[in-house]
């Protein structure tokens, strides 16, 4: 609390505090006023003057959990299933989640946050991969953006007020963790991966599964698709790439450099995003107003996304995009105060584009890394970014030496991400690489300038018969599949 003189500062017609005024420990306790928001953990255990720094290590190390548990999470979503995985991972989350809510202590509160934080991505972005793999590239773009768009869209415009009106975190935690006990119905409703079971070699259970979707979709699977499926899964899936892991991708130079690049990149779109979620109490001042506009938001990104990645591309997208989020927030860290529905406008912007980014990031992850190692890959992608979220809510703290420092410093290093988003290839329209080969060979021949939308999408190294010609098999008419087989294998004959 600031050491005054009260009379002086009454007398003063001062309306607000000096930050040069020294101060003091507070000596009466304090009182919180609930008026506009409800309890939380921070004012319950009084996390405030000298224990100000409580509330931000807590959520560091959540961070620090997601950083512990994604790559390890990732790689046993390579070694034994997407489906496993998503299910404990929810049910783990769930129960720490809700044990939170019972806590009364920091290293409690924090052990169990940690815990959540170590499942919180892995279950979404398996879920993702697994959803993905099922789809041809046609498809892929609608499916990586729909289903966050709608789901993403409503439960942000829906938590704020649902906070607000249980008026209590702990009710709140249980309600949004326990949610997640759901995950379990996942063992009967969710089919496993049948592009991951045939990296495996598990022919059997990949035809169990896809005779199953032909039923339900009433299409044929005939018994030449069967041995052609069979006779693929041979072939191009060998014992020693069934334990492929995160370090193998690094063992070829140009899959090398696209997964380091996809690694940095994830750092600052993390950091970007969380320091944008972050500030949003240092530019409102009403949080479940804008917490609703930012959930909206998604909604725009999801649309602007699908069009976007099929007309110019997914590199030009994503460095276009964070650029822009860039910019956006060193024009907040420039305007004055005063003009407060101005820096409202940008903050929404950049949290727009910086949404798209991540978007176009998730796809981009999944086709640019081959199925036998892309849990890993994307688990230890997204782990080195939450390097990026263990650092965020201490640029967001800077702000007491200086409201313009949080945006300065995302708007640079949005920037920079924007620029490095073009050393990534260009995967518009591009099978999914399966192999470490194929993620060595695919996209080459591309220059920085290369857009599939400009000119011919032809190129060097990326035609083969895929999975999902086979997969697809179970989702479309037979005719149709003999028509892509023929044409995939007039495309090789051409070039043998």
């Amino acid at each position: 609390m600031y050491q005054v003189n009260i009379s002086q500062v009454v007398g003063g017609n001062m309306s607000k505090p000096d930050p040069t005024w020294p101060t003091t420990t507070c000596l009466y306790g304090w009182t919180y006023d609930y008026s506009l928001y409800y309890p939380t953990i921070t004012s319950q255990l009084n996390w405030v003057c000298e224990e100000d720094w409580k509330p931000s290590l807590s959520q560091s190390l959540f961070f620090v959990g997601a950083f512990m548990a994604s790559p390890v999470l990732g790689w046993a979503s390579d070694r034994w299933g997407r489906l496993p995985i998503i299910v404990a991972t929810n049910v783990m989350g769930g129960a720490a989640g809700v044990a939170s809510a019972f806590t009364n202590s920091f290293v409690a509160f924090t052990s169990f946050r940690m815990l959540v934080g170590m499942t919180y991505d892995t279950h979404y972005f398996i879920l993702y991969i697994l959803l993905l793999e099922y789809v041809s590239s046609e498809y892929r773009t609608i499916m990586a953006n729909v289903p966050p768009m709608i789901f993403l869209t409503g439960g942000m415009c829906v938590m704020p007020w649902l906070a607000l009106y249980l008026h209590d975190w702990s009710t709140f935690a249980i309600i949004i963790h326990a949610s997640q006990f759901f995950s379990v119905s996942f063992i009967w409703l969710v089919p496993e991966s049948a592009r991951w079971l045939l990296s495996k070699g598990r022919i059997r259970d990949t035809m169990k599964i896809l005779k199953k979707a032909a039923h339900v979709n009433k299409k044929s699977l005939t018994s030449e698709a069967i041995k052609e499926l069979e006779e693929f899964g041979r072939q191009h899936f060998v014992d020693e790439e069934n334990q492929a892991s995160v370090l193998d991708l690094l063992k070829t130079p140009a899959l090398r450099l696209r997964f380091l690049v996809l690694c940095a990149v994830w750092i600052i779109v993390t950091l970007s995003f969380d320091g944008n979620i972050r500030i949003i109490e240092h530019i409102s001042s009403n949080v479940f107003v804008f917490f609703t506009l930012v959930g909206i938001c998604e909604l725009p990104s999801g649309l602007f996304t699908m069009v976007l990645v099929e007309k110019v591309g997914r590199r030009h997208t994503a460095s276009i995009t964070l650029a822009i989020s860039g910019v956006a927030c060193l024009v907040i860290a420039a305007i004055p105060e005063v003009y407060t529905v101005s820096i409202l406008g940008m903050a929404m912007l950049s949290r727009l584009m910086v949404r798209m980014c991540i978007n176009v990031g998730q796809q981009y992850c999944v086709e640019i890394l081959p199925t036998v190692a892309r849990g890993s890959g994307i688990g230890f992608s997204h782990t080195v970014g939450h390097l990026s979220g263990f650092i965020s809510p201490y640029i967001v703290y800077l702000s007491k030496f200086g409201e313009y420092l949080p945006h300065t410093i995302l708007g640079l290093v949005s920037i920079l991400g924007g620029s490095i988003c073009v050393l990534l290839p260009e995967t518009l329209n591009h099978i999914l690489p399966d192999t470490l080969e194929d993620g060595e060979t695919f996209f080459t021949g591309q220059g920085y300038c290369y857009n599939p939308c400009a000119g011919s999408n032809e190129e060097e190294g990326d035609v083969k018969v895929e999975p999902e010609t086979y997969i697809n098999t179970a989702f479309q008419d037979h005719e149709d599949w003999e028509v892509k087989e023929t044409a995939a294998e007039e495309v090789e004959e051409t070039r043998l």
